[in-house]
This record gives C-alpha cells, structure tokens and sequence, in this order.
C-alpha cells in the first residue's frame, strides 16, 4: 500500500477542508461544532495517510470521518443534528440573482428546503448533502458510509422521496 504522502495531504486537506465543513455544519447545525469535526477529520488524515490506499480515497477518507464524527456527536447528544443555522440557506440564495423578486424566491424556496432538511434524520439528511450539496458519487458515498452500493441507492432514493413529500407539503412544487 503506498499511502497517502505529505504533498498529496497537503493537496486533499485544501481541496476538502471547506466541503467538510460546510457538511458537518448543515448536518450538525453548529458551525462551532462543524469546524471540530473538521479540523478532527484533516487530523485523523494525517495521522492515518500511510494507511489511505491513495490520493483518490482521501476525500470520500475525509467525508467518512466526518460523517462517523458528526453521528457520534448526534449519538452522545452532543448536537441538536438539525441543518444551518436559520437563514443560512436563504442567505446563500439571496447572493443568487439581483433581482428583489427573485431574490424572495429563492430566499423562501431556501427556507423551505431548510425547514424539510431539518425534518428528515440525520441518515437521509447526511446521503443527500453528500450527494446534491457535495456531489460525492455513489461509489464514494458506499465507500463513505460502508454499505453496499445498491443499499445506498435505495437509501438516498428513500430520503429524496421523503425531502420531496415535505416539500410538497409545505407548497413548493416542482
């Protein structure tokens, strides 16, 4: 096995630092809580990279630990495990488009999926956010969350209909 060099974690520590963070925050609900189970996962990279097969492993690496993190904190009742803080969404769809009537929504459509978010457990929450937030593929995502892939596609396809049904539920359509 060759393992994962210290350039190579240099490189993955960059390029994933940021989505790890924004994962465990939507996930967590505590951007204080998110930023130590980032900063926990790129140190575990580091402790183990002479044990991450390779460079390509080392994100879904960072994303599993992650996760596992954001679950044992969930667990210990560490975290209220809801998404971000209210109005981040709607934050970060208002810088979207400029204009006012757009804006508004985006900005309801964004609390909308929030609130939906928010409802859902924190399994189907986690397979979705890795997937549509993060764009992980299936394959890291199996990898992430140590299931077989055709369970994974079951679960996410399960948690989309239940984010779909809340949606419908609260008036946005498709």
């Amino acid at each position: 096995m060759r393992g994962v060099d210290d350039g190579t974690y240099e490189t993955a520590a960059r390029a994933c630092k940021d989505a790890v963070f924004a994962y465990a925050a939507l996930l967590l609900g505590d951007p204080e809580e998110a930023r130590d189970v980032a900063q926990e996962s790129l140190v575990r990279l580091w402790q183990r990279r002479a044990h991450v097969p390779d460079p390509a492993a080392a994100r879904a690496w960072l994303f599993r630990t992650a996760h596992n993190l954001c679950l044992d904190r969930v667990r210990r009742g560490n975290s209220r495990a809801a998404p971000a803080a209210p109005g981040t969404l709607e934050a970060l769809a208002a810088g979207l488009d400029s204009a006012p009537d757009r804006k508004a929504f985006l900005r309801e459509t964004a609390g909308a999926i929030g609130r939906a978010l928010e409802a859902l457990k924190p399994r189907d929450r986690g397979v979705l956010l890795m997937r549509e937030v993060h764009g992980l593929t299936y394959e890291e995502m199996a990898e992430v969350l140590s299931i077989p892939l055709g369970t994974l596609k079951a679960i996410v396809h399960r948690a989309r209909e239940r984010l779909r049904d809340r949606l419908i539920d609260a008036g946005v359509r498709p």
